[in-house]
């Protein structure tokens, strides 16, 4: 046997690129939904929850389809934006009144 033809198994399979590619896709529609919560709640709109679990749920979707570090930053930017709408809804935020009060 040749030295050339010994293949090294680093226990690692390659994915299809279809699946990373759907998941890069999943994770950057999940962080703009989670981006998008922040901003409108800065804008004076009432902050909701479903596009910040949405985007969780797309990370986690991500993940799953093989982007796993962006699948992780999409995740935690979404928590942070259920956090920010939380402290937003209460009016913690200077500038910005609590959205329950209206």
């Amino acid at each position: 046997m040749e030295r050339n033809a010994v293949e090294e198994n680093t226990g690692e399979e390659r994915e299809a690129p279809e699946s990373s590619l759907a998941g890069v896709i999943s994770c950057l529609i999940g962080m703009l939904l989670g981006v998008g919560g922040v901003i409108l709640a800065l804008l004076g709109g009432s902050p909701g929850i479903s596009s910040g679990v949405a985007g969780i749920g797309l990370g986690l979707l991500g993940y799953f389809l093989g982007a796993r570090r962006l699948a992780l930053v999409t995740v935690f930017v979404c928590v942070a934006a259920l956090f920010f709408g939380l402290v937003a809804s209460q009016g913690l935020i200077p500038g910005l009144g609590p959205f329950d009060h209206r």
